[in-house]
């Protein structure tokens, strides 16, 4: 039963071994790096404790400096690509201690928050193909293109560390705008990759998915997991009922059809009880996905590039017109005016 009462939430972090990598790639410019930290709230003291917990925000805005101190807009991408599985802590070591990729994703999703909370990873499957979605749960925080990027490029390291060197994905997909270097992005992540989606993703091929790699050691999972377990235990962060909707409607819109049930059985809950909960805290599933279509709209269609059939297709339409009925609901005007 979830307690839907709302409690302060405490304040997001994500622990200092994540920086570990954009310390590695500054290391012969230590003092404009410190004093990058320093400007945006960070002791450069405390990202010495690979467990230090560093306001999620602060880390944000950090790796977007990073990005531009290095002069390298697909920065994130690019370490995602050179970390060592102790980098991402225990999260990463259960990873690749696992037999087969799907078996170490979903030890990775379920493990994420020993590292970085308000987070949701999700690994999804519709029986046709499989996802691991990543997204910020809270509000409280504006995510980065920057840790996107990076999030999505260690899955890939890790899985072509452990598990196949010559691994791809099928597809790869950011919620935020096109970068500055598309093509830099398709050549590291070996895949096509799409912007101004629902949700930052992670398409796999049904190939090679379960196929067994290495025979499993019990007994150092298990210490992993209990060590993981403390972690979490310690801080469970707590997100408002609607707040936990609102993420699963953003990984699901456009990737398969957002129903009060499929939300109500992702979080452990009967329809009704759903609903119940819901007008509580004076919304309703229907406002959500309407507010979540329109903000994901207005993003996509600031780009003069992107065609009216994608947009639609991302937020769930069958085609431009119910788009097009839908905006002028919203909005009173055609989607053409929301154009950049």
């Amino acid at each position: 039963m979830i307690d839907t009462q709302r409690l302060p939430e405490p304040r997001p972090f994500v622990r200092a071994t994540a920086l570990a990598p954009v310390l590695r790639h500054f290391h012969d410019r230590q003092a404009e790096f410190t004093g990058l930290l320093t400007g945006h709230g960070v002791d450069p003291g405390r990202v010495r404790d690979l467990y230090e917990e560093i306001p999620l925000a602060s880390y944000f805005e950090v790796f977007e400096a990073a990005a531009r101190l290095a002069r390298d807009p697909v920065l994130g991408a690019r370490l995602g690509l050179e970390i060592s599985p102790a980098d991402l802590g225990p999260t990463g070591l259960l990873l690749m201690q696992s037999s087969t990729i799907r078996r170490g994703l979903g030890r990775f999703q379920e493990t994420l928050a020993a590292l970085q909370t308000a987070t949701d990873m999700t690994l999804s499957d519709d029986g046709v193909r499989l996802s691991l979605s990543y997204q910020i749960a809270s509000r409280a925080v504006v995510p980065g293109a920057q840790d996107a990027e990076f999030s999505l490029s260690c899955v890939c390291r890790l899985i072509r560390l452990g598990f196949d060197r010559r691994w791809r994905p099928e597809e790869v997909h950011f919620s935020h705008p096109s970068s500055r270097r598309p093509d830099l992005l398709e050549r590291l992540f070996a895949a096509p990759v799409r912007f101004g989606q629902g949700a930052n993703r992670i398409v796999f091929g049904p190939e090679g998915l379960d196929t067994p790699h290495r025979t499993e050691d019990a007994g150092l999972i298990a210490v992993i997991e209990r060590h993981v377990a403390d972690l979490i235990r310690a801080r469970e962060p707590e997100l408002s009922l609607a707040e936990r909707v609102r993420t699963i409607v953003d990984r699901d819109l456009g990737s398969r059809p957002v129903t009060l049930s499929g939300v109500a059985a992702a979080l452990g809950l009967a329809p009704r009880s759903l609903q119940r909960h819901l007008a509580a805290e004076d919304t309703s599933l229907r406002e959500i996905v309407r507010a979540e279509r329109r903000r994901i709209g207005e993003q996509q269609l600031a780009r003069p590039d992107v065609r009216l059939k994608s947009v639609a297709a991302s937020l769930g339409y069958a085609d431009e017109t119910v788009l097009w009925r839908a905006w002028k609901d919203w909005t009173g005007a055609p989607p053409s005016r929301g154009r950049g």
